[in-house]
């Protein structure tokens, strides 16, 4: 399941490239002990079938990625759950090296990411154990990671990128997504442990909750709620892995935002991205799968595991921002850890190809107002128009 919020004013252990024709280079980064790369080109996107896969990058077994970034150069920035470190991967020389960026201290992994300014990267750190899928509550923080003046060659990184923790959040339980708000500072934080959003001025260093609504409410065997998170246009949009129930169009007023609409369930998700035509390319953990979502509920799996693992566990996407792969979606993929053998007995999502043009989920998309709150001075520029990062 997508929301929609709005404002008023692989045991494989490697990166894969999706593709049908392999004309592009894409990359996936997994979350368990693999990092695979999924590049989907999408001008030649056949809804009907699913798309080749092929490895370009290993990570060492028992490594789970559980997202990405892509700078400006091209180049993939990916956040390790099973270790606190941040790695850069080059989606064009397929099996180069992996770069250690940085490793963050007295935590035991990473999770969201996100750049608010060119090069300057924001990144969630906290314990979450991957043995026991049990986080601890109070352990998480967000980081600023400056690379504007680092490069990377040779498997190193000269100057190192100038580091600083942004604040801890010791109220919340486990952080995850993340999505930038607005330029001037903002950030916009899940917690799928206690699902809810949080807003974050990274210039003060001040947060608050803002968001806190049913569909986020943890559920399902892993207890987990809102997942990934994007700001598209005026509209915030989050998955969640699991939700039961009705879901009735209300007014959201508490922290300035309303939803309007209905939803139905079509769960499972983790992160997400658009492509310019605002479809959604939604990464399906459990299901081993990655859907393509059109803005009119129709759905199409367009990558699946059937017979191979190299896209079992995808849990994160973003596209390339060079001319060579702006059309590339690069996915990130568990390894497995989380496959359907091991939760619930559920069957891989390959098991029932969806038919091209049938409208899978009737009302897919939620829609949120957020309301501007100028009785709050600290919170009124979060919701200031959404503007590209700043070159």
């Amino acid at each position: 399941m997508i929301e929609r919020w709005s404002r008023k004013a692989s045991s494989n252990n490697s990166l894969l490239c999706l593709s049908d024709k392999y004309t592009v280079t894409a990359v996936c980064v997994a979350l368990l002990a693999s990092v695979s790369v999924n590049g989907l080109a999408l001008s030649q996107i056949d809804t009907r079938t699913t798309l080749a896969v092929r490895d370009i990058h290993q990570f060492p077994n028992a490594t789970w990625i559980e997202n990405l970034a892509v700078r400006k150069d091209g180049q993939i920035l990916v956040t390790v759950l099973s270790a606190p470190e941040l790695y850069q991967v080059d989606p064009f020389h397929p099996n180069s090296p992996a770069t250690l960026i940085y490793r963050i201290p007295e935590v035991t992994g990473l999770t969201g990411i996100v750049e608010l300014r060119r090069d300057v990267f924001y990144v969630i750190a906290g314990n979450f154990s991957i043995a026991t899928f049990k986080t601890t509550n109070g352990s998480y923080s967000v980081w600023e990671i400056d690379m504007r003046k680092s490069k990377v060659a040779n498997g190193s990184v000269n100057p190192p990128p100038i580091v600083s923790k942004v604040t801890d959040i010791p109220e919340r339980s486990f952080l995850d997504g993340m999505a930038v708000l607005s330029k001037s500072k903002g950030l916009v934080i899940g917690d799928a442990g206690a699902g809810a959003v949080s807003t974050l001025n990274v210039g003060t260093a001040k947060y608050s909750k803002t968001i806190d609504d049913p569909t986020m409410t943890p559920a399902g065997p892993l207890m987990l709620g809102i997942n990934g998170m994007k700001i598209r246009g005026r509209f915030l949009y989050y998955t969640y892995q699991y939700w039961a129930g009705d879901l009735l169009p209300r007014p959201h007023q508490q922290f300035g935002w309303e939803r309007s609409g209905s939803c139905e369930g079509y769960s499972k998700r983790d992160d997400f991205s658009f492509d310019q035509k605002g479809n959604a390319y939604v990464a399906q953990n459990v299901k081993d799968t990655v859907a393509k979502i059109t803005s009119h509920g129709v759905v199409a799996i367009v990558a699946c595991s059937l017979n191979s693992t190299l896209v079992a566990g995808a849990t994160a996407i973003n596209f390339g921002r060079m001319h060579a792969d702006r059309s590339v979606v690069y996915v990130t993929t568990s390894g497995g850890i989380g496959s359907p053998e091991k939760i619930e007995g559920e069957k891989s999502g390959c098991d029932f190809h969806l038919n091209a043009g049938k409208r899978q989920v009737a009302r897919l998309w939620t829609v949120f107002n957020p309301k501007f709150l100028h009785s709050l001075d600290t919170q009124t520029h979060f919701y200031s128009d959404i503007a590209d990062i700043e070159e």
